[in-house]
């Protein structure tokens, strides 16, 4: 069951959203369907899968939906645990922003996130570099609570990979992660209402979404969930069938004979 959001929450959510497309795959987790392999679009190593390390949890208490993954605290003196995205296509001197919730399981707290900048074959060296995708010190949270973290850096010179991980260090909680979201900062901030004569309706919608313009062209229409997670995706003259939807709200990005608009729809 989706979790009830105030009013002013989901607006909220909807804005951040708009013009946001996710580089990442399947950050919201809902996709993850077995909890003995990784989920698409992770890195999670089997072997702290099988040990417990790295957990699926299924639960009306998830951020967003229903999946979160829960990364335990680095036993022993030293070191950390680990749970991360698959590698992510880069452009270097592109800005790019993350966006993801975390909660404690515990007062205690020793987990940051860590974006490594590679080249075609090795890490970059960013030593003497302030990059907020490496912080220098933990993630500061609250028991039980979960916490959205944003983080913006710009990918070095010879950057082509974004290889971004979650840590979970010594004298750590273990600590929930949900609703992961990579974008290229300056897209998103990109003013796109170019179609002319865009008109969608009904909004809300239950069955069907007619999608018009003053050109007959064809539109592809891709519809996200509040999380970055793409949830349809479709190529249409005036209408897609949104039945199969969950009521809520959802961010639609239009594409017409090369020019974008994105609004904001609600399904009911």
């Amino acid at each position: 069951m989706k979790k009830i959001y105030t009013l002013v929450t989901i607006l909220a959510a909807s804005f951040a959203m708009n013009a946001q497309t996710p580089l990442n795959t399947d950050g919201s987790l809902e996709g993850w369907t077995d909890g003995t392999t990784q989920a698409t679009g992770w890195f999670m190593n089997t072997s702290n899968i099988t040990n417990g390390i790295i957990t699926k949890k299924t639960g009306s208490d998830a951020q967003n939906g229903t999946i979160y993954v829960t990364l335990q605290a680095k036993s022993g003196s030293s070191g950390n645990n680990q749970v991360g995205l698959a590698d992510i296509p880069v452009t270097a001197g592109t800005e790019y922003t993350i966006e993801y919730w975390v909660r404690s399981n515990g007062t205690a707290s020793n987990f940051k996130h860590w974006g490594q900048w590679r080249d075609s074959s090795a890490a970059i060296d960013m030593t003497g570099i302030t990059d907020d995708f490496q912080p220098a010190n933990a993630i500061t949270t609250t028991d039980d609570t979960w916490v959205k973290i944003t983080a913006t850096s710009t990918a070095p010179t010879n950057a082509s990979i974004l290889r971004f991980t979650f840590r979970n260090y010594t004298s750590s909680s273990d600590m929930d992660i949900d609703n992961v979201i990579v974008y290229d900062t300056q897209a998103a901030s990109t003013k796109e209402n170019n179609i002319e004569g865009l008109n969608i309706f009904p909004n809300p919608a239950n069955d069907v979404l007619n999608i018009t313009s003053n050109s007959t062209a064809d539109k592809n229409v891709q519809l996200f969930d509040l999380t970055g997670k793409k949830v349809l995706d479709v190529t249409t003259v005036s209408q897609v069938n949104v039945s199969t939807l969950k009521a809520g709200i959802y961010v639609a990005k239009i594409n017409e004979a090369g020019k974008t608009d994105t609004r904001k729809v609600i399904i009911k």
